[in-house]
């Protein structure tokens, strides 16, 4: 069968795989914002708390604000995954239903002329 539309089916893939990587790239990048947020958010929180030094008030701190920017960050990042690989899904889908269309025109063209005889009367 040959290979129709293929800017589409192009455009499908990279759609697909840039999908994949902004999720896996997102996923690394969320890890390391919050790991530098609760090690060096800490030490900053520590220095803004009365006296100079805040202890374990400021690791908690950076440790709550740290987990809201992961979860924040994860969302976000997936919802960008998801829509590029849904327009992806969506591209083959049509691409499917398109060689679907074909072949079946093709076997009713071989079965009879490819015309259907009118409905009966009623």
């Amino acid at each position: 069968m040959e290979t129709k539309y293929r800017a589409l089916r192009t455009i499908a893939t990279i759609f697909k795989v840039l999908g994949w990587v902004i999720l896996i790239l997102g996923i690394l990048g969320a890890c390391g914002t919050s790991a530098a947020m609760v090690f060096g958010g800490s030490t900053v929180l520590g220095m803004a708390g009365p006296g100079g030094g805040g202890g374990d008030v400021s690791l908690v701190y950076a440790l709550v604000i740290a987990v809201v920017t992961f979860i924040v960050m994860i969302v976000t990042v997936g919802l960008y995954a998801l829509v590029l690989i849904a327009a992806s899904e969506g591209i083959q889908v049509f691409l499917d239903i398109e060689a679907n269309t074909r072949e079946m025109a093709k076997r009713l063209a071989q079965r009879g002329g490819g015309v259907m005889p009118p409905p009966p009367s009623p």
